[in-house]
């Protein structure tokens, strides 16, 4: 199994990552090892100022050592480029990301550069039984419903027509909203449910709670998105966490949070999502390096 992220400024991100899933990702609960993994990062830090990297041309630099020091696979995006971060995206996920799976077809988890696992993710009860894990989107004016790239499992032995992927932004979504045809595809290419799988609305998934609308082929994942919860919510197996006190004071306290929801999202009960971690809201990387420090404390302390 191969883990890819693309980092555009925070090293950090990268330490939490690689030891969160060294603890956390396994591929049952019988088996208490680790379950085997190559963490892949796309280094697509600017070689030039912009709002990503606040001004610091040097996270380039950084982020590589970083991934060398940790013995990480490092690629270096060439970026200069990227204009925008539409252009961005599309760039990295399809001409980089997407082509090496294409070269080397493998289970592939995709996940933003600041989402982090903490809590176990058994593969045997999840991802491993479907041939992709996506997180739905859908733009309800167009009747558009497409794969958000911030979390993917995708297992290129087994996903039907892998080269009809794309990343690319369409017709009234953001980057991925052209995966819409492949997905419509891959629910057509089932054998039940009457010749074809169902596509569930995200409502449902975010608020039917106790349902789950996985396919024969497509586990669709669950999550608390950012500013629609609060400790109300809280998934019960994260209460059962040594740190769990820890997290929940993170939460509460975190500056973005708005009418007391928690602007940090939980995915699958198990991924905490920081969000924004990329600097595209602006707030500056002062706020986001006191935050990320925080975090690493909590998450890593004990690694």
């Amino acid at each position: 199994m191969k883990i890819i992220t693309s980092v555009v400024n925070n090293p950090t991100f990268i330490e939490i990552q690689y030891h969160t899933f060294k603890k956390y990702l396994k591929l049952s609960k019988d088996n208490g090892e680790c379950e085997e993994f190559e963490f892949i990062v796309f280094n697509d830090a600017k070689p030039f100022a912009d709002y990503s990297n606040d001004g610091d041309i040097t996270l380039r630099t950084k982020i590589a050592d970083t991934c060398a020091r940790l013995n990480i696979k490092c690629y270096m995006v060439p970026n200069e480029h990227h204009i925008n971060l539409v252009h961005r995206h599309e760039d990295v996920f399809n001409k980089h990301i997407l082509s090496y799976q294409l070269a080397n077809p493998d289970k592939y988890l995709l996940i933003d550069s600041d989402m982090f696992l903490i809590d176990y993710l058994y593969l045997d009860k999840s991802y491993f039984n479907y041939s992709c894990a996506v997180l739905l989107q859908s733009r309800i004016e167009y009747q558009l419903n497409y794969i958000w790239p911030g979390i993917c499992y995708l297992d290129f032995t087994k996903i039907k027509k892998p080269t009809l992927f794309n990343w690319a932004q369409g017709r009234g979504g953001d980057v991925g909203s052209m995966t819409e045809e492949w997905l419509k595809l891959q629910l057509a290419s089932e054998g039940g449910n009457g010749g074809g799988g169902v596509m569930p609305k995200t409502d449902d998934l975010r608020w039917k709670k106790n349902e789950t609308f996985h396919t024969d082929t497509i586990y669709f994942i669950k999550h608390l998105w950012s500013c629609s919860w609060n400790e109300s919510e809280m998934p019960d197996n994260l209460k059962l966490l040594d740190n769990y006190n820890e997290l929940l004071t993170f939460f509460k306290e975190d500056v973005r949070n708005v009418n007391n929801n928690f602007y940090c999202e939980i995915y699958d009960n198990v991924f905490l999502h920081y969000r924004a971690g990329g600097n595209w809201n602006k707030e500056g990387m002062d706020l986001h390096n006191k935050l990320t420090e925080k975090l690493k404390k909590i998450l890593i302390r004990d690694m």
